[in-house]
């Protein structure tokens, strides 16, 4: 076949019932994601700017990954197309809407293009109990940035800060004296 100048090339049409997917956690995890998505089909490598990752308590007292706002941050993930089905599977998976919720930020791909994507997020009842993954779900992650040549440094950070804010909480509530409703305030 005769190469097509690049004007005249088609644009990739994504069909009505798949959409765009921002992975940030285990969900890089080719592995994983053939498992509970078999239509995925990852992108590539994109970032996500204004946030950073965090790990927090998903109920358990095991950390999970998210994404919480910060003007400074920056946080690469994997851009999988899915199905409707496969995001019924992410639902199930996520504990959508108890434990993350949805959300569209955008993303920018390697050659600058901005796109508006799906990310799961968790929710207020959560993420404010910062906590340690466990040894399993970490490797999983770090799996993940290795198939998709993404940094592992931010994803240690944010397990090391983890373990730092979830110390610093023990500590203030081992230490914080318990007030009755007689003293003053």
């Amino acid at each position: 076949p005769v190469p097509q100048p690049e004007s005249e090339k088609k644009r990739e049409v994504i069909p009505i019932d798949s959409k765009l997917y921002f992975a940030y956690g285990s969900n890089m995890n080719d592995e994983q994601m053939e498992f509970r998505c078999p239509d995925a089909e990852a992108v590539g490598t994109v970032c996500l700017e204004g946030y950073r990752l965090a790990f927090r308590s998903n109920g358990t007292g095991r950390g999970v990954a998210t994404i919480l706002p910060d003007e400074t941050g920056r946080v690469e993930g994997v851009l999988w197309k899915i199905s409707a089905d496969d995001e019924r599977h992410l639902d199930l998976y996520e504990g959508y809407p108890s434990l993350y919720g949805k959300e569209t930020v955008e993303v920018k791909g390697r050659d600058g293009t901005l796109l508006p994507v799906m990310a799961y997020t968790m929710t207020e009842r959560f993420r404010g109990n910062p906590a340690r993954p466990s040894t399993g779900y970490l490797h999983g992650i770090l799996t993940g940035c290795a198939e998709h040549g993404i940094e592992m440094d931010s994803v240690l950070d944010a397990v090391r800060e983890a373990v730092r804010e979830s110390a610093d909480r023990e500590l203030f509530q081992k230490r914080a004296p318990k007030m009755d409703e007689k003293q003053e305030r």
